[in-house]
């Protein structure tokens, strides 16, 4: 497993030095069980925020575009309440672990129920998810 996550995070790695300037490795730890990735860029003057934890049973990740602090647009599977609620109604409580691909809007005001995002994705997306 470990071998797979390391190939991943150099992918990712060198994806995020092609789209995004200033790019700093904060993280990239892989050990037998579980790998560990996270960084920080530049896009057009924006922070790009990426972070990834992969383990044999599931995979947590994050990738925001900031603009002075603010998120323009973000992607992650954690369980967020509003996020659990809009998936689970009000059933929402047994969930309280699950994880739940969203999408959140500016300033997180907004959420959105998604399939899986991925790094790579996220990456290629920049120029689009900027303007949206």
């Amino acid at each position: 497993m470990d071998r797979n996550i390391r190939a991943h995070f150099e992918k990712v790695i060198a994806l995020a030095h092609a789209r995004v300037t200033d790019v700093r490795v904060l993280q990239n730890d892989v050990t037998p069980n579980r790998g560990i990735l996270q960084l920080r860029g530049k896009h057009n003057e924006r922070d790009v925020w990426l972070k990834e934890i992969v383990a044999p049973s599931r995979k947590l990740y994050s990738y925001y575009l900031l603009d002075l602090g603010s998120v323009i647009v973000g992607f992650d599977n954690y369980p967020d309440l509003p996020a659990l609620k809009m998936k689970f109604g009000k059933d929402y409580r047994r969930h309280l672990g699950d994880l739940v691909p969203h999408r959140h809007g500016k300033a997180k005001k907004t959420v959105m129920l998604t399939s899986e995002y991925g790094a790579e994705e996220f990456l290629e997306n920049l120029d689009q998810l900027a303007n949206s």
